[in-house]
């Protein structure tokens, strides 16, 4: 039985790949996983049958010494597992995983989910990731990506060989049974729900100010906040801002939970004002349960929305823009937020069903497997 090596560097993101993980189980693969212990998901994934080995990944540092000796943990890794595959994701396990992976001629699908902050300015950190790419790319088997933008700047950076395979995915796709369809329960008052890491990135702080807004004219509106600090981000907003904004009663903070489709049963629509994502699987899930979404015009963000069919589109850091389609939407007639949603729901279907995205993985693993050289463990 082949062995296919899953690497992520956070528990819970990896948790999210489930679908996949089980996806190969189901082909007859053998499934394990490298990923940092958080005593929680680590745990979850073991208990679906997941064996996971724990590593140590620093995403916010930047130090050569503690990369390198990353790389080194990360080929003693791969000589002990012997994977035949290894499918990683995020900037430095697809970086790390890449570089490690080619002392073993190891086949490696990288996954794509965004391109960071590195990317969202032209400067040496920019440079350095770039050189960092294409090194470590060289050889690489397949990138897929979670949009199109993201695989234009890879094309035009020339950072992908001709040689490997190159794909834009709908994201991780959507599990359309899991997120069934529920649509809307009319209210008098309108509950906004955010789903995201904690960090100013992801727009969090002009949501706030938009609520500032949004309650002068309507006080009654609510916004719940679902989510997990992630301090090693340099883009992290601080415990002690969360509490004050709750304190302060612009938003109910939940926390992480595992229950998202319940959480989300009782709400009017998903905000989600992020600068940059990959695709995100929060806004393809309130869709695929008939929410209407607001977003912004950023990469990733735009690709799930149609601005006045699904929902609304809005500028990017734009808080008056934001504010203003909340309003719109809280003032928009029952049926019209009715069939928002409906819309949602059938362009999940169309175009982000997780069944697209399983398919094309279990493809190029085949094709990596039966074309490319066999793993040297020697």
């Amino acid at each position: 039985m082949r062995k296919v090596l899953f690497i992520d560097n956070t528990a819970h993101h990896l948790y999210g790949q489930m679908h996949l993980m089980d996806a190969f189980q189901e082909n007859c693969y053998q499934v394990e996983a490298i990923v940092p212990n958080d005593h929680n998901y680590f745990i979850k994934l073991e208990s679906l049958g997941i064996k996971c080995r724990h590593i140590e990944i620093d995403g916010k540092s930047v130090n050569p010494i503690t990369d390198y000796a990353l790389i080194r943990k990360l080929k003693c890794e791969f000589f002990n597992i012997k994977p035949a595959l290894i499918c990683s994701f995020t900037i430095k396990p697809n970086l790390y995983a890449a570089i490690a992976s080619e002392s073993y001629k190891i086949p490696l699908i990288a996954g794509v989910t965004g391109l960071g902050t590195a990317f969202l300015s032209k400067n040496l950190l920019n440079q350095i990731v770039v050189r960092l790419y294409k090194f470590a790319f060289k050889r690489i088997g397949c990138v897929f990506f979670q949009n199109n933008d993201d695989k234009d700047v890879f094309d035009q950076l020339k950072i992908i060989p001709s040689s490997a395979i190159s794909f834009a995915l709908p994201g991780d796709g959507v599990d359309l049974a899991k997120f069934k369809y529920v649509g809307l329960t009319e209210r008098i008052n309108t509950t906004f729900i955010f789903s995201g890491r904690l960090l100013w990135d992801k727009g969090l702080g002009e949501l706030v100010a938009a609520m500032k807004i949004v309650k002068q004219k309507y006080p009654a509106t609510r916004l719940k906040v679902i989510g997990n600090y992630f301090l090693a981000n340099p883009s992290a907003i601080p415990e002690k801002q969360i509490k004050q904004w709750e304190e302060e009663g612009f938003f109910e903070y939940l926390g992480m939970v595992d229950n998202v489709f319940e959480v989300m049963k009782p709400v009017d629509c998903m905000v989600l004002p992020s600068y940059k994502e990959g695709l995100p699987r929060v806004l393809m899930e309130a869709c695929s349960m008939g929410k209407p979404i607001i977003t912004v015009d950023s990469i990733g963000c735009k690709d799930v929305v149609e601005d006045g069919v699904t929902g609304y589109m809005v500028k990017v850091k734009d808080v008056n823009s934001l504010a203003e389609a909340m309003i719109k939407f809280i003032e928009l007639p029952f049926e019209d937020k009715v069939l928002m949603g409906l819309n949602g729901r059938r362009k999940m279907e169309r175009e982000f069903d997780q069944q697209i995205v399983i398919k094309k993985y279990l493809e190029v693993a085949q094709r990596l497997l039966h074309d490319g050289d066999t793993a040297e463990y020697d």
